[in-house]
This record gives C-alpha cells, structure tokens and sequence, in this order.
C-alpha cells in the first residue's frame, strides 16, 4: 500500500515579494545624461587630477600645499606661478617677496637652470623623491640652485645615492696596542679589510667614477697597512727619525723605541674604532663637491669591525697633525 503525504504549508514563513522588473527610471536618466557621460569620459583619459587645499586655495600636490602653508605661518607673501623675471618664459611655483622663486616637484632643463640663475633671485627646488636613502629618510628633497649644478643630470634634482668600494687590494695588516684591557696590552697584531660607502647627489649619473675613488682608498690604506698604532699620550720623547713610548698595563711596565715612519699615532686608544676614524680622516677630503657623506668599514680580523658614516662638512686639503 502507497502512502502519500502532502506537506502543509508553514503560516509563519513569509511570502516573498516577487521582485519587480520596472527599471529605476531615475537612476537610468542620470547614467544616460550627457553631464555624466561627459565626465566619465574624461575620467577614463585621465582627465581628472586630485586637488590639496590650504589656506582656502586649491593645489595640485600635497606638497604645495605643504609649502603653501609654511610660507602662510612664516608670514610671507609670495605669488602663485609667477614669471621669476620681466622677458623670461620661466615660471615659479611661489614667488616669495619679489626675490625667492621657488620651483616644486620639478626638475629644471638646463637652459632653465641657467635662466634661474641669471634672474638675480634666489631659486630653491623642493621635491618629494622616490629615491629614499633608507627607511628614515622622508624623501623631502631641497636644493639651493645657486650652490648646486647645471641641468637635469646635476644634484638639483634632489636624488641622493649610496655607492660602495670593496676590493681585495684594501686589506691591511697592522699591530696595536691597548694599555687599559688585559688581553690587548701586549703588543699583537690583525689582518683587516675595509669596504668604503660614499654617499651624494649622482652628477651625469654617478656619484663618483670608482676609477677616481679606488686610488684614493688604496693610497690611504697603504700609507696604514703594516704600521704600528697607538695612542699619542704614551709618546713619552722624539727623534728625527724614532719616537719613544711608555705605558703601564696589568703586566708591568712598557718603553718602546720606535721608528717614526711605521708609527701611526691616534689621538685616542687604538681601538678599530679610531681606526676607522684615521682612514675616513685621510680618504673624506679627497672626495668631490658632489659627495656629502663617507662610510667606512673596518674589520678586525674576520667577524668583527666597525662602522662609520660622516657627513662631509668644510672642505679643505688634507692636513695632519704635527707628531
């Protein structure tokens, strides 16, 4: 015998609405207007830019907007895309009392740069670069036109770059002595290396030629490799051609009678430290307008060493101090 069985509709179920199929008329008339369509199409060849504003001013980056904002805190008046000089087609981003031009997010051609220059106002370029020396590094670019080159390819762009030297030919052999440690207050030696980082603003695409940097590294590291290093509080007398040493260590007493021409003496303890301080000291003064900073590394032995990083400041020729 078949049973059948008829399931009985649920009385609290909803019914659903049947969904309707008239279009939303409005909606259709506002994606059919020609306003929208005209500013779809414009939108789809880029022709629209995002704006920044400040002070009640439309800008086309945030960083105008930025400068716009300190000239406005610092009091100054400056005009908006103003000509730096009466007959030149050049044009300033800001120009600030009459006699700063101020050029942002660009990169100056180099008959530009010569336009600048010629106009007897102090042009400064601002950029936000892509090019970061480290995670730190804002990428806040700003250059001083009148100290800077000529052109596209000069450091005016704000690009900054790290270059590095490492080449068996700057090994070294030295012996030195520590008076204050136990270990190292006997006379011993080590056999290092030394890399050399060397840091500026890439003119006609490079930092510096290394065929330039590699003889002034290898000319200091040679005038270093198999000298003695010591602090110059031990220097106790002087000859024409010997110095002499005295130290106390935890092993008694030490008098040294040295020559002259295989001694390095170091203000401080001779340290790798302060070794690396002598090397950056002899190789920083030979570097070009452009480098603004040298690194050095220095290791002692193979798994240790130091490293230094100095911002180049007054230029001059390489001077020493009298021993």
């Amino acid at each position: 015998m078949r049973l059948a069985c008829r399931q009985s509709r649920n009385p609290y179920k909803p019914k659903r609405e049947a969904q309707s199929t008239v279009p939303n008329r409005r909606a259709k008339d506002l994606l059919e207007s020609i306003q929208i369509l005209g500013q779809l199409e414009g939108l789809d060849k880029g022709g629209y830019a995002r704006t920044y504003q400040a002070g009640g001013r439309a800008y086309r980056t945030g960083l105008h907007a930025a400068v716009a904002e300190l000239l406005d805190s610092l009091g100054l008046r400056y005009v908006l895309d103003s000509p730096i000089s009466e007959g030149l087609k050049l044009t300033a981003d800001f120009l600030v009392d009459g006699r700063t031009a101020i050029f942002v997010g660009r990169r100056l051609s180099r008959a530009e740069g010569r336009s600048a220059r010629g106009s007897g106002k102090r042009c400064v370029l601002i950029e936000m670069s892509a090019a970061r020396s480290d995670s730190l590094d804002s990428g806040l670019r700003v250059a001083d036109l009148a100290r800077e080159g000529d052109g596209a390819d000069a450091p005016i762009a704000g690009r900054r770059q790290t270059i590095f030297l490492d080449d068996p030919s700057f090994n070294f052999d030295y012996a030195h002595i520590l008076p204050k440690t136990e270990k190292c207050s006997v006379m011993h030696g080590h056999t290092s290396s030394a890399l050399i980082e060397i840091v500026g603003s890439p003119v006609d695409g490079m930092v510096v030629d290394f065929n330039d940097a590699k003889p002034i590294v290898k000319k200091a590291i040679s005038d270093l490799d198999h000298k003695l290093f010591i602090s110059e509080r031990y220097v106790t007398g002087r000859t024409a051609t010997h110095v002499d040493l005295s130290f106390s260590t935890v092993h008694g007493e030490f008098s040294l009678h040295v020559p002259k021409e295989t001694t390095v003496l170091l203000e401080g303890e001779a340290t790798v430290e302060n070794l690396a301080q002598e090397l950056l000291r002899r190789i920083a003064p030979k570097m070009p307008q452009n480098v603004e900073a040298v690194g050095v590394y220095v290791y002692e032995g193979l798994n240790k060493g130091t490293h230094l990083l100095a911002r180049l400041h007054a230029r001059g020729a390489e001077t020493r101090r009298k021993r």
